[in-house]
């Protein structure tokens, strides 16, 4: 399933009852081309932030209704290996700074038991006193 996106009215004054259509879209060449299933229709943009801007302007043409009372659900489809590497680096990314965070409050305990004062602790590793107070917290914390 691709990435999913409610279109903002552009900070318009809210319409009660509004409704939400569908849309989906994927690059063709140069272009952006989206279909409307419900109205099985289809229209095209020069970029991905113009996709519900258009969407919007050709529902409200088709059902005749103001462009306002309008929301869009845009899922991008042919992105899907894309957002998924996306997500995966961002995993791998977080489960690294966790590693990163507990080596770092290791390395502080193990200064700090050793009888080093925070500052002592801070000038070895190049950090604030108050950045050793933290570091230890956040161990204090973890336990």
């Amino acid at each position: 399933m691709g990435q999913s996106l409610v279109s903002k009215n552009g900070g318009a004054p809210a319409v009660e009852n509004k409704r939400t259509y569908d849309v989906t879209v994927e690059r063709e060449g140069r272009w952006w081309v989206f279909e409307i299933p419900e109205l099985d229709t289809a229209g095209q943009a020069r970029n991905l932030a113009e996709v519900s801007d258009e969407a919007r302007g050709i529902i409200s043409a088709w059902e005749h209704v103001d462009i306002d009372s309008i929301d869009v659900s845009v899922t991008v489809t042919s992105a899907e290996d894309a957002q998924a590497e996306w997500q995966k680096a961002e995993a791998e990314l977080a489960a690294a700074q966790a590693r990163v965070g507990e080596r770092k409050r290791s390395i502080v305990v193990t200064l700090r038991s050793k009888g080093l004062t925070a500052d002592d602790t801070g000038r070895v590793l190049g950090i604030s006193k108050q950045r050793v107070f933290q570091i230890e917290k956040d161990k204090s914390d973890a336990s």
